[in-house]
């Protein structure tokens, strides 16, 4: 996590992040998404869809389509 905060300089005036994580929400996620390019963006959105799209198959197959 403190590799991220230096990533990012207005960090320590961010009242709203701090606000986040003292309410246990975990940022680190956004701070890896901010890292990507919007080329990687796009493929992790793609193989998130394709799984999406595999499991509602799993489903039709187990429960008959709906």
């Amino acid at each position: 996590m403190n590799k991220r905060k230096e990533a990012i300089p207005e960090y320590k005036n961010k009242d709203a992040i701090q606000e986040a994580i003292d309410y246990g929400l975990d940022v680190t996620l956004l701070y890896e998404r901010v890292t990507l390019t919007p080329t990687e963006r796009i493929e992790r959105h793609q193989q998130s869809l394709e799984f999406a799209e595999e499991l509602k198959r799993a489903g039709e197959r187990k429960y008959g389509k709906s």
